[in-house]
């Protein structure tokens, strides 16, 4: 057995539902003569597996083989990928990240052990971050996408903000926006009736007036 470093392709799930990754050798430099294996078979630590991205202008994987084990040409060990150093110059000792292999690692589960932190962060659509962070060092969780945040306190409070206007922060509830009860669509005939306080009642009471932003549905 002779163990190689070796450039890393296109990589699938073959038919038996097994890892394979294109790897070859360059004899004299990484872009002339190369010696190919083909597709070889990956092994990686127990559940965890994880595909190459394929090389490209960003730059490719390189895999740690074995030449001729178990009957085998060649089977990949273990593998790294430079592109992403965005992730890895982040790390301090201690830390552990698992993210996708893609150029943008798009999809990360962050370990942090200084700040005793355990985030889930991936991309939306149009490319904005969603995060689920448990913060042991800020003692709080919190969950932030599109604008909004919920939020966990070290007392146990619970904050909402919401990117439509529904803010709940401690023991304070505040909705800016139109609140539609009973119903979807809002019926001009009815409405929440509201009287200032306090009121004496009979043909003494005050006046009453809609209550601003709240509909009864239909």
């Amino acid at each position: 057995m002779e163990l190689d470093i070796a450039i890393l392709g296109a990589s699938h799930v073959n038919k038996d539902g097994v890892p394979v990754v294109q790897a070859s050798i360059g004899v004299k430099n990484e872009t002339d003569d190369v010696e190919p294996f083909g597709e070889i078979d990956v092994y990686q630590a127990g559940g965890v597996t994880s595909l190459p991205f394929g090389a490209g202008p960003g730059g490719h994987a390189e895999g740690l083989i074995a030449r001729d084990v178990g009957g085998r040409d060649a089977v990949l060990l273990g593998w790294r990928d430079t592109r992403t150093a965005a992730i890895v110059g982040k790390m301090k000792p201690g830390d552990t990240v698992i993210h996708s292999t893609g150029p943008n690692q798009a999809a990360q589960l962050q370990l942090k052990e200084e700040k005793r932190q355990a985030a889930l962060v991936s991309e939306d659509s149009a490319g904005k971050t969603m995060m689920i962070m448990l913060d042991g060092k800020g003692d709080r969780v919190q969950i932030t996408a599109r604008g909004s945040i919920i939020q966990i306190d070290g007392d146990g409070n619970i904050a909402i903000v919401s990117a439509g206007d529904l803010i709940l922060s401690g023991k304070t509830v505040s909705i800016q926006g139109q609140i539609i009860l009973g119903g979807a669509t809002p019926n001009p005939a009815m409405r929440i009736m509201t009287a200032p306080a306090p009121s004496p009642g009979g043909a003494g009471a005050l006046p009453m007036v809609p209550a601003p932003g709240i509909f009864v549905g239909v």
